[in-house]
């Protein structure tokens, strides 16, 4: 499959308060199983450098079947019901497509 079929989303996610232990459990967990996952190219989380409320998803997906089977995964799920209470505002998602 082509470089260009593959999906590219940053995805921000804005905690009430800085991301504490358990959260930061929750994104070790979710990270690992996903670059388990058929199609995962690249899947890392970041916290902000001056803001620690806040924290970055990049992800590199093969296609929108693979990003699709990572949205209707378990331990997705596992994840937001973990941290979603924790949230101050809905995830801000932005999606990128490969130029070359």
């Amino acid at each position: 499959m082509s470089e260009r079929n593959s999906i590219t989303l940053l995805a921000e996610l804005a905690f009430a308060e800085p991301v504490a232990e358990t959260e930061l459990l929750a994104l070790a967990a979710v990270v690992g199983a996903t670059r388990q996952e058929p199609g995962c190219q690249e899947y890392a989380a970041h916290v902000h450098a001056e803001d620690p409320k806040r924290v970055l998803f990049y992800e590199r997906w093969q296609d929108q079947a693979a990003l699709d089977a990572h949205n209707a995964s378990a331990h997705l799920a596992t994840f937001r019901s973990a941290v979603g209470p924790r949230l101050a505002a809905p995830s801000q998602l932005s999606f990128w497509k490969r130029l070359d």
